[in-house]
């Protein structure tokens, strides 16, 4: 009689063993899947570190309003629903964006700052207006988004094509004008490094902001428009714009206004420059916060809500997204294209 209950004993022991190694290693097994899974769904706790802890601030080294503004809010009001904490955007615009690079680069690297950049940060390294080297002092998180430039003329304008035009900037170097924001500027580096490409000068006038280029153009003071796509196509569409060109790899003739408007390459003209958005943060941070950040941004990046935000800004035409390792390079480059130009300027 013992012996059998010893017996049954064993037996129920060794089935509460193999039920609960079974619970445990189903228990591990349902752990390391979400661990795993990086789903916008995926709990915190499965997260390496507790990050964030709180709201995450968001640097705009632009004015409120301007197009770098919206973007910025816009994409940080779509990442946070998968960062899990709220993003709070500031401008910082003092000092053409010098303000907002100070102010970023003050804070802690603890990736509770991310700063928005544009090519306008790579300019303000080269032109040395800062003491803060950007590049040796931030990384990139994930570059977002491409502009389209163009390049346009007033109605009534002499030139009806880019050949035209280019043949009688040949024949007259830097009689043309061409208007655009701030000497030294986005805008200077894009007028002059085409030209340089293509092969000829012109004269290029700074004015305090777009509305007084456009005005300028209109009104007969400059011979040349030049704008991002979503600017530059109302003016097209209204009839006071002829489209001469567009600085990319192919034309887009499928754009009302643009049917015969060529890209720069098709006109083997190598130059393809526009402005560009994306997100940084001061060099230091931990790489599992890193990752944490490049993870909601890029998930924001395939959101529905981006991907029509992206369609009406007209930003979708060129795909501008590039992960970190990828986009670091091509600050390199395009800081070396610049340093060409400008010494030519003779603006370093």
């Amino acid at each position: 009689m013992k012996t059998n209950m010893r017996n049954t004993m064993k037996r129920t022991a060794g089935v509460l063993t193999v039920g609960i190694a079974a619970a445990m290693i189903t228990a591990l097994f349902f752990i390391t899947a979400c661990t795993k899974s990086g789903g916008k769904d995926a709990a915190p706790a499965a997260r390496a570190v507790d990050f964030p802890r709180r709201p995450v601030e968001m640097v705009i080294p632009f004015g409120s309003g301007s197009s770098s503004d919206v973007f910025a809010r816009q994409y940080a009001q779509i990442t946070e629903k998968f960062l899990g904490k709220p993003i709070n955007c500031i401008n910082k615009s003092g000092a053409g964006t010098i303000e907002g690079l100070t102010y970023a680069y003050n804070a802690p690297a603890d990736g509770y700052t991310i700063l928005e950049i544009t090519p306008s940060l790579l300019i303000k390294e080269l032109m040395n207006e800062s003491d803060i080297k950007f590049r040796a002092s931030f990384e990139p998180l994930i570059k977002v988004q491409n502009d389209l430039q163009l390049f346009g003329v007033a109605k009534n304008s002499p030139y009806k094509t880019l050949d035209d035009l280019m043949a009688y900037a040949k024949a007259n170097p830097g009689k043309l004008k061409i208007g655009g924001v701030s000497p030294g500027g986005l805008d200077d580096y894009i007028a002059n490094g085409f030209a340089r490409a293509a092969g000829f000068t012109w004269t290029y006038v700074p004015y305090k902001s777009g509305s007084e280029v456009k005005a300028a153009v209109l009104g007969g003071e400059l011979d040349v428009y030049q704008d991002k796509m979503i600017n530059f196509l109302p003016m097209v569409q209204s009839g006071d714009i002829i489209p001469l060109v567009i600085l990319s790899s192919k034309s887009y003739p499928q754009i009302p206004g643009l049917e015969n408007c060529p890209a720069s390459a098709e006109k083997g003209i190598n130059f393809t420059q526009g402005s560009w958005r994306g997100f940084v943060i001061k060099k230091g941070a931990p790489q599992e916060v890193k990752d944490i950040l490049i993870d909601a941004l890029r998930k924001a990046y395939a959101d529905p809500a981006y991907k029509e935000m992206e369609e009406r800004e007209m930003t979708n035409l060129s795909p501008g997204f590039l992960e970190a390792g990828d986009w670091v390079k091509e600050w390199d480059r395009e800081y070396k294209n610049l340093e060409e130009v400008f010494k030519q300027l003779g603006l370093i």
